[in-house]
């Protein structure tokens, strides 16, 4: 009995979306030039507490939590090193009900724009989600995020930078209005799916998969940011991950997501690597047919085996596919040929 993997890689493109554009009365009292924040991700963001949002949707989770820093650069433009800072670690959290709504972005106390722009730009830059999860940030926000991704699918969660909003203004916004700056996410980890089916349907016989185990996949590493994009460097902590833990799960030729057999609670963010030869995945499955004895198989296949995919790279999205096909006993029929004859005389008186 034999497996089959079949590997399929989706690239993830960023979306581009029009953000609202109005304009304000320059002469409003400096009290009320308050920094306001919206929002925008390449594809929707959060996982652990909030569940993976569907592919296609650009806003974050209600409730969910980002944490901005900004550096003030006087008359300098951004260069990618932190000068004053302006704001350090402050939270801000999506209250949901309008994406493009700065009202809907809450943070305490309210920072206000300073009145002298010629002379201090704001330079802004966050990390999503906030409150821990194997995310440890730098000092002051700019430098190598540490990161350990969890080994439980159900608590990964969607680890995302945001490009930088440089040189930023009360009357000069990314946004395009006044006063509020579009924090720009993009995600920094490898989306990662497993199906399983059957190559065809075998009257007579049931296909139950019991487990399949990844060996070798490296779950901490260390992101550095840049103004648009990252960098992951460090990557250690070869890790064994249960993508179905042992259990009973009939197969067909209808391919499903697994371990629970929903695309969304099975999507497992890792941190990008390149697949060496100890990357593996282990199947085990049992075939019975009618009333007699239950056979376990099992199949491993290295996940660098198919020249598709040779790493998991950051913002990509993979599913591998593993087939299942039974080799089946058949047979042929041959008979020895009766030997030569040997004669033998009698005389009969």
């Amino acid at each position: 009995m034999t497996i089959k993997s079949i590997f399929r890689l989706m690239g993830v493109a960023f979306i581009s979306v029009a953000m609202l554009s109005c304009s304000k009365n320059e002469s409003e009292p400096a009290q009320t030039k308050a920094i306001g924040f919206n929002t925008y991700t390449g594809r929707a963001i959060s996982k652990a507490g909030n569940s993976l949002i569907n592919k296609g949707t650009t806003t974050l989770a209600e409730g969910a939590k980002f944490v901005v820093y900004a550096y003030n650069t006087k008359n300098a433009a951004w260069a990618g090193t932190v000068s004053d800072v302006f704001m350090n670690g402050v939270t801000v959290t999506y209250e949901g009900g309008g994406a493009t709504d700065p009202d809907q972005y809450t943070y305490t106390p309210m920072r206000y724009w300073p009145n002298d722009e010629a002379n201090n730009k704001l330079s802004f830059f966050a990390y999503y989600p906030q409150g821990g999860q194997g995310i440890t940030a730098p000092t002051n926000g700019w430098g190598g995020y540490s990161f350990t991704a969890q080994t439980n699918p159900k608590n990964m969660v969607d680890f995302c930078l945001s490009q930088v909003a440089a040189d930023q203004t009360y009357t000069s916004t990314n946004s395009g209005t006044n006063g509020v700056v579009n924090m720009k996410f993009y995600h920094t980890l490898t989306m990662v799916k497993f199906k399983v089916k059957t190559d065809a349907a075998y009257t007579g016989t049931t296909i139950t998969l019991k487990s399949i185990s990844l060996a070798g996949v490296k779950t901490t590493g260390t992101l550095t940011p840049a103004n648009t994009t990252a960098t992951w460097s460090a990557q250690a902590g070869a890790t064994a991950l249960d993508v179905f833990p042992a259990g009973s799960k009939a197969l067909t030729t209808t391919e499903v997501f697994v371990p629970t057999g929903t695309e969304i609670d099975d999507a497992y963010l890792m941190v990008p690597q390149t697949l060496g030869d100890d990357v593996v995945a282990t199947i085990v499955y049992e075939v019975q047919t009618g009333t007699d004895a239950a056979v376990t198989n099992t199949a491993t296949v290295k996940l660098n085996s198919d020249a598709t995919v040779k790493a998991w790279d950051m913002n990509k999205n993979i599913v591998y596919t593993f087939v299942v096909g039974l080799r089946p006993i058949k047979f042929i029929a041959e008979v020895n040929d009766w030997a030569d004859v040997q004669g033998a005389s009698f005389n009969v008186n």
